[in-house]
């Protein structure tokens, strides 16, 4: 598993970050089996369309999954509720495509007005990057309609519907999931969006009653930020004082 070899490098020569297993021992004493239960989110459930529209539909979705912390977060409101962040982008995007099935459509993605692509990712609110994202809409229309003729459930029969296969399917062949960083020269691979899409193509699946991916408990866990803030409460990561100093401070590290 290259996330696995390639993370255990860095963990074992980084310089102002260390794991303290002892910490871990105590905290999984404590730990019940349902604490650990996965949680799964409902709007997959609410997505419109068929078997290879709803492949499509997540990969845009997880294509653009990043940065919501504008000071004016984006909002969106749906059948009484009213949804934050990524999941109102999530919703709009959902009852854009509900409306306009051209949505579905690879090559929409591609010739789609630059005007209705941004309104079609947010309902009010800042949304941060819009170009960023729009390049990102028409490179992965692009990719989807020259590779996989215009469907992503073909990427998915191409590995034989096993998830963590089509998390590399997805960093080798689309640009904006080609997350990998580099340490002491060697290559470090994170796909966290990689790894998240494939996950949640399975979730919307069986959710709609196709067959889920095959091998999702190969998957690691995602490199949200969240990750090092809980490990560090737990007394888990242990940091330098300059670092830690660095952080609580709010000061940008290089």
């Amino acid at each position: 598993m290259m996330v696995l070899e390639s993370t255990r490098s860095v963990v074992e020569q980084a310089n102002h970050v260390r794991i303290d297993d002892p910490a871990i021992h105590r905290w999984a004493r404590n730990v019940t089996a349902e604490d650990l239960r996965p949680v799964h989110h409902v709007l997959p459930a609410q997505l419109p369309g068929s078997r290879e529209e709803l492949a499509n539909l997540v990969l845009l979705l997880d294509a653009l999954n990043f940065c919501f912390w504008s000071p004016n977060p984006i909002t969106t409101a749906w059948r009484g509720q009213t949804y934050h962040r990524f999941e109102a982008m999530f919703v709009s995007l959902l009852i854009t495509a509900r409306h306009d099935p051209k949505w579905f459509d690879a090559q929409y993605w591609v010739d789609v007005p630059s005007q209705a692509l941004r309104d079609a990712l947010h309902d009010k609110g800042e949304l941060l990057m819009l170009d960023e994202r729009e390049r990102i809409i028409r490179e992965t229309g692009r990719t989807l309609v020259d590779r996989f003729d215009g469907q992503f459930a073909n990427a998915v029969d191409s590995v034989n519907y096993k998830a963590w296969p089509l998390a590399v399917l997805l960093m080798t062949n689309f640009e904006s999931f080609r997350d990998v960083a580099e340490y002491h020269g060697r290559p470090v691979y994170i796909l966290k969006r990689a790894q998240i899409c494939a996950l949640d193509l399975s979730i919307a699946w069986e959710t709609h009653g196709h067959a889920a991916l095959a091998g999702t408990e190969e998957l690691t866990a995602f490199a949200d930020y969240r990750v090092p803030q809980a490990l560090r409460h737990l007394e888990i990561l242990k940091l330098t004082p300059d670092l830690a100093a660095a952080i609580d401070s709010g000061r940008e590290i290089e």
